[in-house]
């Protein structure tokens, strides 16, 4: 199935730290969508700093505290023909979840992205049925990007 994906890329990060390229989160995220009903997707990735995520996970969580990435699904057309949704994600704190965790950082954030995307798509992990299924979903399409389980 063919899927329009149209990617909006912005890096407000101001840390020297690795970010991966529009490219390489273009190709993360149609691993996520294509098989989808969707037609067209439109998505909105931000690059920001802690103290900009922190004040929007207080904003729209009331979590007055920094966060690795925050997903919005915008809007789901009725007829399942057009996404939009937004992810915003902080350099900083996934550069930091890579060293404490020993984890390659490109492999994060391909983790990262992919986690986000299926967030946008209602998959959560609220309760332990529904992280299995995520996670389980999130392992098969990093294994085909050739990244290893990153629960391990």
């Amino acid at each position: 199935m063919f899927t329009n994906l149209i990617l909006n890329y912005y890096n407000y990060s101001k840390c020297n730290c690795y970010v991966p390229y529009k490219n390489d989160i273009y190709h993360w995220l149609y691993m996520v969508f294509f098989k989808t009903n969707f037609k067209k997707f439109d998505i909105t990735v931000s690059i920001v700093e802690k103290d900009t995520i922190k004040k929007l996970n207080n904003k729209f969580l009331k979590i007055s505290k920094p966060t690795n990435v925050l997903c919005f699904s915008l809007e789901k057309n009725f007829l399942k023909k057009f996404f939009f949704g937004e992810i915003i994600l902080c350099s900083k704190i996934i550069e930091n979840e890579s060293t404490l965790q020993k984890k390659n950082l490109k492999a994060h954030w391909a983790h990262i992205i992919i986690h986000s995307g299926l967030h946008l798509l209602n998959y959560n992990h609220k309760n332990a049925k529904e992280a299995y299924i995520m996670e389980t979903k999130e392992i098969k399409i990093l294994k085909l990007l050739g990244y290893s389980n990153p629960y391990l």
